[in-house]
């Protein structure tokens, strides 16, 4: 896991250089009782986002292994925003990967989400009968990908998130800056509803409050997460 995270941001470095941001330790590398979690949580900046956030995320009992990423575009781009979500348990994958869109249109789709469509389609199916979260189901798009795996999916997902990124990372650099009043005023909507829906619909935050403590576990949602 660490190797896949170290590659896409490598990835993305290659194409966005990225500048650090320095966070509070206390919640970048926050502590757990009994010393049983291992986690950093990390922020950049680059050239058309507003944010990037990067999580690594390891429990040591019960075992587990986790990453997180999501790229925030600034708001006068209509690029989605990319997350991706990867858990190793002993037996199990945990998964989530997808490209959160402020329009539905079919040019917009034909241009950032069929394409997706296409990567995924090289891999055996992804599907499960996991079902999206209520709040997350206004998200979901045909590319999406979201359950529980067998453990040895993760080289397919490792190689389908890349190939995700890599055509997620070229539309992000053709992007032109939107200037219509109507679209602008979407994308800002768009994104507040969906740092809203991370910070307050998104079980995690409970789940990790109940190692670090609900406080911090709130300032890492509404200060480094989002």
């Amino acid at each position: 896991m660490d190797e896949l995270f170290d590659s896409l941001f490598a990835r993305i470095e290659q194409n966005f250089p990225l500048t650090s941001i320095e966070l509070d330790p206390e919640i970048a590398k926050p502590k757990s009782i009994l010393k049983l979690l291992d986690a950093t949580h990390y922020n950049w900046s680059a050239d058309r986002f507003r944010k990037l956030f990067g999580m690594r995320f390891k429990v040591k009992l019960p075992p587990l292994d986790q990453l997180n990423t999501i790229l925030y575009p600034e708001p006068f781009y209509d690029t989605p925003v990319f997350l991706f979500f990867a858990l190793l348990t002993r037996r199990k994958l945990i998964a989530h990967l997808n490209v959160y869109c402020p329009f539905d249109d079919d040019a917009y789709h034909e241009r950032h989400v069929s394409p997706l469509v296409e990567c995924l389609n090289q891999y055996p199916s992804f599907e499960c009968d996991d079902r999206y979260p209520q709040w997350m189901q206004k998200y979901r798009q045909p590319c999406s990908i979201y359950g529980m795996f067998p453990r040895d999916r993760l080289e397919d997902l490792k190689n389908c998130a890349h190939d995700y990124l890599a055509h997620y990372l070229i539309r992000a650099k053709e992007a032109e800056k939107v200037t219509d009043p109507n679209r602008l005023h979407q994308i800002a909507v768009f994104h507040e509803q969906f740092i809203d829906d991370i910070r307050t619909q998104d079980k995690a935050q409970g789940m990790i409050a109940k190692m670090i403590g609900k406080g911090k576990a709130r300032r890492i949602f509404y200060e480094i997460t989002t």
